[in-house]
Order: C-alpha cells, then sequence, then structure tokens
C-alpha cells in the first residue's frame, strides 16, 4: 500500500544533490504555480548540505493545506527514508545567508572566500567569511552554542586570524558576554520573500529593542560589519573601542542562591589569596551566571566537608550564600568571592539552558549521586598541574623527539607524556612553548620547533613565541618556515649528536668512528653512547626508508642483496628499544650497528655530504652552456637569494651564482633546489638583459629543464605509487569519498609523470578506477548510464578541482610561487572544460584572485618603448580596419618603419606579418582611391551599360541605418532583461544572436555600440546597464563596455578598476533584476 510522506520540506536545493543554492517553497497554491513556471518541476533536490538524504524532490499543490516538497515514493510506493532533521522555512538559511552575504561583500569590492561550519548538529551551524585582502574573518552563527565552546573557538580564532567579527542568530549568554565587552552584539535573521530568504543583521544593546536592518543598508569597512544603528551609537559615544579585547564591563551579582549557577573553569589555577582563605574551606575558579544576567569569571568558596565540583557538570548554588569581599590595599583593588554553603547538580536539559556547558553524557543516563564525586578521579590536564612541572616533563619529552631526529604534534605529545595537551587553546600552548625554551641562550636551538601542526608546517602563533621569548622573529611567513626548517635541523643535530663529531670544516664523507673500549663499570651505559646510539638508531631509519624508495628500480641481483641488508637492520632496528634499557646492552647494540649501516650505504649509494668543486679533467653541462664564473664572487652569494627586483637589470655575477649553485644541486641530487634555482633563472630571463646575457640565460634554462624534467616525472611517479598502495592497503577503509578524493590526487600526479607509467602501478591505477566506478554505478543504479556517466566525470573533475584549490591555498600562504603556478596550470583545463556551468561560476571569483595574486609576484616584463609604441599603433590599426583614411594608414606606417630602425631585436614573426598585410592594404586602398577620383574628373573609363551614372559608393555600406539599429534594440533589450531575470548569465555577441532567433545579423563594431546605446537609453542613471551583460568569449569585461558607458553620460572608470568596476556592476543587476 502506498505511504504519504508526510514530512512538510519546505526548503531544497536546485542543480543536485550537493548544491548550493537553496529555494523555499511557497505555501499558497497560487503562488506555487507562479514558482513552478519560474523554476520548473523537477529541478529540486533534498540536499546534503541541508543534512538531506540527497535524493530528488517534487513539488505538492494542495487547495486545503500547506503545499511543500515531498520525496519520491519508491517502486513498492514506499516513503524514501530520509534523517533529515529540519525541513521548516529556516533549514536552509546557512545557504541564503552565505550566497547574499557573498554577493554583498562582492558589491562592496571584497573578494571573500566563505565555507560551511558544524558545531555539532549539521553542516548549517555556522557560516565563515574570509576576507584576505583586508585580513578579516566574519562569522554567523546559526545554532545555540555554550559559552566555554565559544570561548575557545574565539580565542583560537582571535590567536590566527586577527580581527573577527560575530554575527549571531539566536540570543543567550554568548550576546550578552558580547555587549558587555564592546557595547553591542550583532544579529541575523531571515525573512521569507517569494521564493527567496531576506537577511536582516540586527543591533543589540543593554537595555534596548532589536533594531533589525537590510543586509544591503550595512556596510563593511576596516573596523568590521557596521549597520546604520551601529554608526549611531559609535556618534554617541557607546560603543567601546577595542572590541572583544576588552575586559567586560562590572556586573551587578545577586546574591540569590537559587538564581545563581556555577561551572568550574578547567584552565585556571587554584588561587591562592591568603585573604580570601577561611580554615575549613576551599576556593574553586570558575564562571557565575545569575539568572537574567551575563556570565562572569569569580571563585567559589566551598566547605572542606562539600565534595569538589567537577568541570563535567554545572551546579546551583544553594544554602546560605554570601558576598566575601576584602579592603583594598594601597592601589589594589579589593579580593572578592562567592560564598555558598552547598552545591546541587543541575541534570540534562536544565544544565544545557544554562549556556554555560553541554552534557557528554546522554540524557537518559543517571548521573551519580553527590557523595560519590569526590571518589571519580580528575582528569590530567595539564592546567591543573604547577606549570613549570608540565613545561619541564614537556621539555624533556621535546629533546627525546629530537634525539630520534623527528617532529611531533600536540596530539602525538598527549599520548607520549599522557597529558591533554590536544584540548589545549592555542594561548596556553603558546605559554607552555614559552616556558620550555626560557631562559634563551645564545647559540642553544629553540624545542618549540619541534611541534608542528597536523598539516606538517610550523604552529601558526611561532612568530608570537619568538617574540616573547626575546628572539628575532623573521619578516614574513616563507622565511619563518625557512627558518623553522634549519632551526629543526639544529635541534636534531644538538641532541642526537655522538661527544666527538669530525669537526665542521671537514667536507669528507660520514665515516664509523672506531668504537673506544673503555673499562667495565656497574653502571649503565653512558651519555656519550646514549646519543650515539640514537643517532645511529635516526641514521638506520633514514637508510631503511631510502631503500624502501629505490628497491622498486634496482636490478634483481642488487634487489636481493638489499633485501637481505634491510632485513637485518630491521632486525637490528627492533632491538633498540630493549638496549636502550639496559644500559650494558647499549655498547655492543651501537658496536653491531656500524658494518650493517656501512652495508645499507654501499648498497643505496654514498651521498655527498658536502658539494665538492668539479674535477678538472670533466666539464659538467652547465660549465659548457654558461661561461666561467668569476670565483671571487661565487664566495659571497647567499645561500637563498632574496626574490629579483624587477627593476634592478641582473649582472653577470648574478647569472653566474645561479649556474654554480645549480652545479651543487645536480651534483648532490637536490631536485626541490634545482627548481627554484630554474624558476629564479626564468625571473632573470624576463628583465632587460643584454643579447649575449639573454642567450646565457636561454642556455642555462635549457640545460636546467634537461636535468629536472626527468627526475621532477620519477619524484611524481614514487608519489603516486605510495598513493595507489596506500589505498589498495586491505586495512585502508572502503569509503567511497575516501577512494575519489585518493584517485584524484593520482590523476594530478599522474599528470606530472613522462610517458607511460611501469606495468605494476598501471594495473595497480586501473584496478582501483575499476574499483570507484562499480562502487558509484551500485550507487546510482536508478540513474540512466548517460547521465551516471556525466555525474562521474563531473565528480571526478571537482574533486581534482578542489584538491588543486586546497594545493594553491597552502601555497599561497607560505608565499611559494612557483608551488602555486605549477598548480594552477593544472587547475586551468579542468576549470575551463571539465567543470560544469554552476561549478565555473562558483569558482570564477577564486580563479580571478589567484591569476592576480600571481600577476603582484611575477615582476613585468621591460618592453622597449619603441616596440611598445609599434604594438599601440597595430593594435590602433586593427580596431579601424574599415574606416581609417588612407593618410591615416600612411602617417602610421611611417612611425612604424621609424620605430623599428631603433629597436635592439627584430619584430616577431607575426608582428612583421602584421606590417606587411598593412603595407598590401594601404596600396590597394591608394589604387582605388585613384580610380575614385579618375571617376569622379570624367577621365576614367565609361559605366558599364545597366547601371546609371552617379556619384561614388560611400565608405562603410555595411552599416545599417538608425530605424534598423532602433527595431533590433528592441528585441535585444527584451532578451537582456529576461537573462538579468533568470541569474544575470553574461553573453557573448554570438550567444545574443542565438537567442534572439537569427534576427540579429553580424553588425559593424560601430553598430554595436549604437544597439547597445539604444538598448540603455532608458535605464535609469542609478542602475546598472543591461549592456553589462555582453562579454568577450572568454567571459571577460567587452572593449565595447567603456564606449557605451561614455556614450550615455557615465562617470568614466579609470582602466586600472575597469574590470572590477564591470563585475561588480554584473553581481549589482542580477540583484536589482532577481526580485522585478
Amino acid at each position: 500500500m502506498t505511504q504519504a510522506d508526510t514530512r512538510l520540506v519546505q526548503t531544497a536545493v536546485i542543480g543536485g544533490r550537493d548544491s548550493e543554492v537553496p529555494v523555499i517553497l511557497p505555501e499558497e497554491p497560487h503562488n506555487l504555480d507562479e514558482f513552478r513556471r519560474q523554476f520548473g518541476t523537477d529541478r529540486f533536490w533534498c540536499g546534503t548540505l541541508l543534512g538531506g538524504c540527497g535524493e530528488k524532490l517534487m513539488t505538492k499543490r494542495y487547495e486545503t493545506k500547506v503545499c511543500h516538497f515531498s520525496h519520491y515514493p519508491d517502486r513498492d510506493g514506499i516513503r524514501a527514508v530520509c534523517h533529515r532533521s529540519a525541513n521548516g522555512e529556516d533549514s536552509a538559511d546557512h545557504l541564503f545567508i552565505r550566497l547574499h552575504v557573498k554577493e554583498w561583500l562582492a558589491g562592496q569590492g571584497h573578494a571573500a572566500q566563505s565555507d560551511l561550519r558544524s558545531l555539532g548538529h549539521g553542516p548549517g551551524d555556522a557560516v565563515d567569511f574570509w576576507l584576505r585582502a583586508t585580513g578579516q574573518h566574519l562569522r554567523f552563527v546559526l545554532r545555540s552554542q555554550d559559552y566555554h565552546s565559544w570561548r575557545r573557538a574565539a580565542d583560537s580564532l582571535g590567536a590566527r586570524e586577527g580581527h573577527v567579527d560575530w554575527v549571531f542568530r539566536p540570543e543567550g549568554a554568548v550576546t550578552r558576554e558580547m555587549t558587555a565587552r564592546q557595547g553591542y552584539a550583532l544579529r541575523v535573521r531571515c525573512e521569507t520573500a517569494g521564493a527567496d530568504r531576506r537577511v536582516l543583521i540586527g543591533t543589540v544593546t543593554e537595555g534596548s529593542q532589536v533594531s533589525w536592518e537590510p543586509l544591503e543598508q550595512c556596510r563593511m569597512t576596516r573596523d568590521g560589519l557596521v549597520t546604520p544603528a551601529l554608526e549611531g551609537l559609535r556618534a554617541g559615544g557607546r560603543v567601546r573601542q577595542g572590541g572583544m579585547r576588552n575586559h567586560p564591563l562590572p556586573a551587578a551579582l545577586p546574591l540569590h542562591g537559587a538564581r545563581i549557577v556555577f561551572a568550574v573553569d578547567p584552565a585556571a589555577k587554584r588561587p591562592v589569596d591568603a585573604e580570601l582563605s577561611i580554615e575549613g574551606r576551599y576556593l574553586v575558579p570558575g564562571f557565575v551566571k545569575p539568572a537574567g544576567s551575563r556570565i562572569i569569571r569569580a571563585c567559589l568558596s566551598l566547605p572542606d566537608e562539600v565534595p569538589a565540583p567537577t568541570e563535567q557538570y554545572v551546579y546551583q548554588l544553594s544554602g546560605l550564600v554570601r558576598l566575601l569581599i576584602t579592603d583594598p590595599v594601597a592601589a589594589d583593588a579589593p579580593s572578592w568571592a562567592v560564598r555558598a554553603d552547598s552545591l546541587t547538580q543541575l541534570q540534562g536539559l536544565d544544565a544545557e539552558r544554562t549556556g554555560l556547558w553541554r552534557p557528554s553524557v546522554a540524557l537518559r543516563d543517571e548521573t551519580a549521586p553527590a557523595p560519590q564525586v569526590r571518589q571519580v578521579e580528575p582528569e590530567s590536564r595539564p592546567s591543573l598541574p604547577e606549570r613549570g612541572k608540565v613545561a619541564a616533563t614537556l621539555r624533556r619529552e621535546l629533546e627525546r623527539v629530537a634525539a630520534e631526529r623527528t617532529t611531533t604534534t600536540w596530539s602525538e605529545l598527549s599520548s607520549r607524556i599522557d597529558l591533554d595537551l590536544a584540548h589545549l587553546p592555542d594561548p596556553k600552548r603558546r605559554e607552555l612553548l614559552v616556558e620550555v625554551d626560557r631562559p634563551l641562550e645564545p647559540g642553544k636551538p629553540l624545542l618549540s620547533v619541534l611541534v608542528l601542526a597536523p598539516s606538517g608546517r610550523g604552529l601558526p602563533y611561532l612568530g608570537t613565541v619568538l617574540r616573547l621569548l626575546g628572539a628575532p622573529a623573521p619578516a614574513s611567513d616563507a622565511a619563518l618556515q625557512r627558518w623553522s626548517a634549519v632551526e629543526i635541523k639544529r635541534a636534531q643535530d644538538a641532541y642526537s649528536r655522538p661527544t666527538d663529531p669530525a669537526p665542521a670544516s671537514t667536507p669528507t664523507l660520514r665515516t664509523p668512528p672506531a668504537p673506544r673500549e673503555k673499562p667495565a663499570t656497574a653502571d649503565a651505559a653512558g651519555l656519550s653512547d646514549v646519543r650515539a646510539a640514537s643517532h645511529q638508531f635516526g641514521e638506520l631509519r633514514r637508510k631503511l626508508a631510502e631503500a624502501a624508495a629505490i628497491a622498486p628500480k634496482a636490478s634483481p641481483r642488487r634487489a636481493e642483496r638489499l633485501g637481505k641488508a634491510v632485513k637485518q637492520a630491521r632486525t637490528h632496528v627492533a632491538g633498540y628499544e630493549a638496549a636502550r634499557l639496559h644500559g650494558r646492552a647499549l655498547r655492543p647494540w651501537l658496536r653491531a650497528s656500524y658494518p650493517i649501516l656501512d652495508e645499507l650505504t654501499r648498497l643505496i649509494g654514498h651521498p655527498v655530504a658536502s658539494p665538492q668543486p668539479a674535477a678538472a679533467g670533466g666539464t659538467s653541462p652547465v660549465a659548457k652552456a654558461m661561461p666561467k664564473a668569476r670565483e671571487s664572487k661565487l664566495g659571497d652569494v647567499p645561500d637563498t637569494p632574496p626574490r629579483p627586483d624587477a627593476s634592478k637589470p641582473r649582472s653577470t655575477e648574478e647569472i653566474d651564482a645561479i649556474a654554480s649553485r645549480f652545479e651543487e644541486a645536480r651534483r648532490a641530487g637536490d631536485l626541490a633546489a634545482a627548481m627554484l634555482l630554474q624558476q629564479q633563472a626564468g625571473r632573470i630571463g624576463e628583465q632587460q638583459l643584454t643579447t649575449e646575457d639573454k642567450q646565457r640565460v636561454r642556455r642555462l634554462c635549457t640545460v636546467m629543464a634537461k636535468w629536472i624534467r626527468p627526475r621532477a616525472s620519477e619524484a611524481a611517479q614514487i608519489a603516486l605509487r605510495a598513493v595507489l598502495e596506500g589505498l589498495a592497503r586491505p586495512e585502508s577503509s572502503n569509503d567511497l569519498l575516501e577512494l575519489r578524493s585518493g584517485l584524484a590526487h593520482a590523476r594530478i600526479l599522474r599528470r606530472r609523470c613522462r610517458g607511460s607509467l611501469p606495468e605494476d602501478i598501471q594495473v595497480l591505477f586501473d584496478a582501483l578506477q575499476g574499483k570507484l566506478n562499480s562502487a558509484a554505478v551500485s550507487q546510482d543504479s536508478d540513474e540512466a548510464p548517460a547521465h551516471r556517466e556525466r555525474n562521474l566525470a563531473h565528480t571526478e573533475a571537482l574533486e581534482q578541482f578542489e584538491w588543486l584549490r586546497d594545493e594553491i591555498r597552502a601555497a599561497q600562504s607560505a608565499d611559494d610561487l612557483p608551488a602555486v603556478q605549477a598548480a594552477r596550470q593544472l587547475a586551468g583545463p579542468l576549470y575551463a572544460r571539465k567543470l560544469s556551468e554552476a561549478d565555473r561560476e562558483e569558482y570564477t571569483p577564486f580563479m580571478r584572485e589567484v591569476k592576480a595574486w600571481c600577476g603582484e609576484r611575477v615582476p613585468q616584463r621591460q618592453v622597449d618603448p619603441a616596440l611598445r609604441r609599434i604594438r599601440e599603433l597595430l593594435t590602433g590599426l586593427a580596431g579601424h580596419r574599415k574606416d581609417g583614411s588612407v593618410d591615416e594608414v600612411r602617417l602610421a606606417l611611417d612611425e612604424i618603419a621609424r620605430l623599428r630602425g631603433s629597436l635592439a631585436e627584430g619584430l616577431s614573426s607575426s608582428e612583421a606579418a602584421a606590417v606587411a598585410r598593412w603595407h598590401g592594404r594601404l596600396k590597394q586602398r591608394e589604387v582605388s582611391r585613384r580610380e575614385r577620383s579618375r571617376q569622379k574628373s570624367g577621365s576614367g573609363p565609361r559605366t558599364p551599360l545597366g547601371k546609371a551614372e552617379g556619384p561614388a559608393i560611400p565608405r562603410q555600406t555595411d552599416r545599417l541605418p538608425a530605424e534598423a539599429i532602433d527595431r533590433l534594440a528592441v528585441a535585444a533589450r527584451k532578451v537582456l532583461t529576461n537573462t538579468a531575470r533568470s541569474g544575470g548569465k553574461v553573453l557573448t555577441w554570438g550567444d545574443l544572436r542565438i537567442r534572439m532567433g537569427g534576427a540579429l545579423p553580424h553588425l559593424h563594431p560601430d553598430d554595436q555600440g549604437e544597439l547597445l546605446v539604444a538598448v540603455d537609453r532608458e535605464t535609469p542613471a542609478g542602475d546598472p546597464l543591461l549592456s553589462t551583460l555582453i562579454a568577450s568569449t572568454d567571459a571577460s569585461l567587452h572593449w565595447i563596455y567603456r564606449h557605451v558607458r561614455f556614450s550615455l553620460g557615465r562617470e568614466r572608470i579609470p582602466d586600472a578598476d575597469l574590470e572590477t568596476h564591470w563585475a561588480t556592476e554584473v553581481l549589482r543587476l542580477r540583484q536589482r533584476w532577481r526580485h522585478r
């Protein structure tokens, strides 16, 4: 029997299950009819970003009850299973807010990146916006959040992002905290307007009603989001300067025990205040919240017989409640605390409503009675012991990490020292690291650099740690990353170096030191043996990793010998811990490790410890390509040269220095350094150099490319093998999304490999691809095959593009221009050819931002002024190809001939061909003009029979009369109006011709301008022009837009701002026509 879907679903998304375009269904039937005419009937999905099942929805029309969306029943008539928890009109507010706020920011000239955040309920708990140009962060919180979670998020975002603006939908303890700190708080709500939701921003002040205003009336300034009401508050001096950095305003604390709740602050130390200490009582730091008031920090005084409260619960004060306060001493402020005789533990929803905590246990579970609380062991958090003890423990563990020649993260440290460091806020972690490295000693490496973020990069607050220690901090993020890598190496060398290493100035191969026999003692192994064994242990692990990388490429005989050596080394490494624990066995373990390490080194190959000068008898490819460098200059070249200055020409010494350092990198096999030098050589080649220097740079780049390309391909092949083997392991997850993401990464690596892949890698790649296809087919078996194939292709392309987007963001944060350019080169074809129209529209601002970012960092080419003038003249001739006079063309060609004589190098082949074509056209026009003049004077040939004699044919016979242009303008305005209403997609002239049904002919450029002027002749002065929708074939600004604005008397826009202004006008046009 068919069952109806009784869930009244009011919101959906358009375009697909993962779409970000929301829509709300009207409740009245006549409004639903108009909704269907506008959006159709089969474009709606129960979107995953709404917390839905991802299936299609249909619209249900009723006359006697509310219209709504409904799931399609299956073949048996049973309704679909969907666990979506929110179905009302506000269930898609996070998508509407993301859409409208992004358009609002773009309308004010801000390029913003948006992201949806989950706070434990679903994908729509919060919406984040990053304004990278101004370094601002805007967060819309749409779900209620307890005070502890919000405080941790605010501290973390404030330390990492700087300025953060908070906008809340629910009213609660957090908004009162914001009002107490900065004098106001911002709220957000949405109102239904047809199939859309209108965003309103509210301003909350103490003792006043919320003032709601449309988002369009607000502004985004350097100080954050500003509403009209907030401007009035600032003008009246009612807003505190400093925002979240202010301490809360004083609060009146009513001492009515039944109306006061308390929660423990786990990050605060137990206070030791003699004046507040009373015999038989103890103090507990925490948060106190009276009913109807904000949360404040305070200490609670309890009798000794009352069990100590824990952070897992919220308590209500009971018994006799008083305020303990001391008299002020000198200039010191008085101390105070709240005194209570007993506590009552709140349960479930009562505790959650206070805003102080969210219970970690299920509501149906019974809580243990209060007398048993003292028996529960508290969590081992680093804030409870003294900070000095925690720092000492952390320092010892970091020394062991350095001795193992590795790095760590906060999560790994938590498991190693059995302290909950992973959940500490960033300010507390920063204080611990400062305590670890204090006092700062000259020449001693810092241990705090060994702690990395989960991504493997340095901590975001490492620069702050250096400043608090008084150490000089690098100026930029890229310099800080380079400094961190060097400092990590220094720390590892300092704590893992043997007692008598070879002198640093001797550039020889590492040879194992001969073990010294010492008199046997009853003591354990000495410190020198421990350090030497730790060093050997790290060397063995490194050699095992190198052996695993080269084993697939080794010959059968060498692979067999290498396998035996690896097996012996692994057995020896496994016995390191046992030998370290039993000191007497450490020295034999160390003595046995030397021949094992030597055998591995011999089979793998001896790396050169430091670069050696080239042999006298041999000449490297670089030495053949480049003249001999001046040795007096090479010694002064820094290890990492600064970014080339675009205004300074490159000298011979700088070119020689790069060639010398590339030769060193080539001998050492350092691919990363060679690629960096290749990028620097390319930038040098773009400067204004002499012809000889240009040829030398070209030869150097050619040699670099021949050496780098095969090795970069080999490195990509090794990385590809590792990715595929990780996906093929039996213990790996069978998650479809994980498999797709891994294969997207593998496809990017495949493009970097030259030629065909080895057979085993290709077989593994095909097997994983088949596994993904079969899983996707079984998941979408009810779709048509062609539609399924398109979905698979689109999903794969989108995943590859999103992976490249993350790579670009990471490279931008490290200021790594070569990595950004390489990823952008791979992302361009995916964006242009394989992404859907909706995805291209979403990522267009991102691609433009990356293009602008690269343009700011790539030095502009120095173009010869004469060559620039020749190109301008050729462009002007092309723009007036048909209406340019003979005299104008002759003058332009004469000037080009004069300028060509002053060029250091000749014109390119295409430019020379263009000049030759114009000389030919000039000759033809001169002949035609002479013929017309002879006909006018009567000396020319007679007019052929059948043709009446008359005046000469006027110029530009392909121009349309004004009446025809006016008729075409009416039809073009109708097409552009409909396009603006349906989303405002930009059109080319070809698209416009198709939409007009072929009524628009191919127009002369001047007629195109007159047509667009006629289209916008009736457009009001303040509205964006409909002709803004006309774009070039690559969806960029059309050259005619400037002339249309000039003809209509609009304000002139500077050339540098014209493209940004055009993009803003397109967004304004969409917003203006959307509801007309």
